[in-house]
Formats: C-alpha cells, structure tokens, sequence
C-alpha cells in the first residue's frame, strides 16, 4: 500500500480555488503512487481550545483533552495521526489564516504538549490570497507546525494570488509549483519513513520542581 496523503482545507468553500489548488497537489501525490484523501474542515465542526494547558499541562493531551477529544475534532486528529504526510491549505483572511485553521492549530497543541506524535511528518503548506497576506499566512503556519515536529517538504510552500485568475488552470506556473510540492512531499515521507527523531521532554515538565536532573525555573 502506498504512503497515505492528507490534504486539510481550511476553506468555508469545499469547490473554491484553495480546494482546487489542494486538489492539485494531492493528484500529484497521487502521481507518485500514493494514496490521498482530502479533508474539508467545514464538514467536521468542533469546539475552539479551551486553553487548558496553561492551567493544567496534564489535561491538554490526544486522550485526556478536557473537551473530549472526541467533540468533533477527534476525526480530524485520527486523520492527521494516521497520515504519513500532510497538506495544510487556507484561504487568507485579512493577512491571515482562516478562523479554521487557526482553530485547528490551536487544537492540536494536544497532539504535541505530551509528546510530539507527528515528530518528522512531512508537511506541504498552501495559502490561497485575494490580494496580499499569502506569506504572512505561510509563517504563521509554518512556526507552530514546525514546533509540532512537522518537517516541510523542499518546495513545499505554495502561494498564490487569486485576483485575476479565476480559473486555476490558467495559472500554469502555480500548478507546475503544486506538482512539485506533491511529488516532493511523497519523495520526502519514502525517504522519513522509519527514521527516529530524537524530542525534547515535553515543556511543561522543565518546570515541575522535583524532576530528577532537570533544573526548576
């Protein structure tokens, strides 16, 4: 079986130009024999963080999240977990990442406070802008994913401009830089796949006091 390939749309439109830009990445993960599936944020609601883990580091993890985690957001969480590789697209909101994807970054500090469960996952990131704020909305999903263990792909941030091209196929130079970023992701996970990263314990017990060999702030 190949390597499975998420696509994560953070758009409000299943059929708008971020989906078909996904989409187009996806069909060249596709290409290179691996098995893709496309996840719309819209159709799979679920709570915003509840911002536990400044309380209670031990309440913010994938099995003791306060708010479930199965309130919506534990399928997306299965999906990603179970991903070798992922695709995270947004639309830009005034020079930023939608609601969506900023909610679900958020939520998935579960996913990293209790181990990095994504640790060397290969990632390619998609931002979709009217006008500007394309870059802004890549390094702001790039920082926290990064931070989350994920490893992105060469080649694997594609923006685009969307004024002015209603149809993505006349855009040739940015579906050219989808291929690439799919075939490069799938390169990437054959290449991971197995390999043992070393992490960090997790932040929060640097400062429990009574940790053997760790130092208290």
């Amino acid at each position: 079986m190949g390597l499975r390939v998420l696509g994560v749309n953070a758009s409000a439109r299943t059929d708008g130009f971020t989906a078909a830009l996904l989409d187009e990445v996806l069909e060249a993960a596709r290409g290179k024999g691996a098995v893709t599936e496309r996840l719309d944020l819209v159709k799979h609601p679920f709570p915003f963080c509840a911002g536990n883990y400044s309380l209670d580091p031990a309440s913010c993890g994938p099995d003791t999240c306060v708010q479930g985690p199965w309130d919506g957001f534990g399928k997306v969480a299965e999906k990603i977990l179970n991903a070798d590789a992922v695709v995270f697209a947004t639309p830009v909101y005034w020079f930023s990442v939608s609601a969506r994807m900023k909610a679900l970054l958020e939520r998935m500090t579960s996913m990293e406070n209790q181990g990095l469960l994504n640790l060397g996952k290969p990632m390619a990131l998609l931002a979709v802008a009217e006008e500007e704020g394309a870059s802004q909305a890549l390094a702001q999903m790039l920082l926290p994913l990064s931070y989350m263990g994920f490893v992105l792909a060469p080649l694997g941030l594609v923006y685009a401009h969307h004024r002015g091209t209603p149809n993505l196929r006349e855009n040739a130079e940015l579906l050219e830089d989808a291929r690439i970023a799919g075939e490069n992701l799938v390169l990437m996970a054959e290449k991971l796949r197995g390999a043992a990263f070393r992490e960090p314990l997790p932040s929060y017990q640097y400062r429990l006091p009574r940790l053997p060999g760790v130092a208290a702030d």
